[in-house]
């Protein structure tokens, strides 16, 4: 099993990501596209005011999956 980590920040319309939150809860799949099927089961914390991108990293950290959740030019709630 490999351990994947699931992150998710807020995107500005300059593509500047701020407001990095990383998930305490570490994902074990055999391969990436498992994770990637246990992150979307995660819908809780990929939906949110406070974020508009989220992603998946390895256990080295190597990006594995990335979801741009809105694009309009907004701002986050706080």
């Amino acid at each position: 099993m490999s351990r994947f980590r699931l992150h998710r920040g807020w995107r500005e319309p300059d593509g500047l990501v701020t407001d990095h939150v990383m998930s305490e809860q570490v994902i074990e799949a055999t391969c990436a596209s498992e994770a990637v099927s246990a992150v979307l089961g995660e819908g809780d914390f990929l939906v949110g005011d406070e974020a508009n991108l989220a992603w998946l990293t390895d256990a080295d950290g190597v990006l594995v999956w990335s979801l741009r959740l809105d694009d309009e030019d907004t701002v986050p709630s706080r």
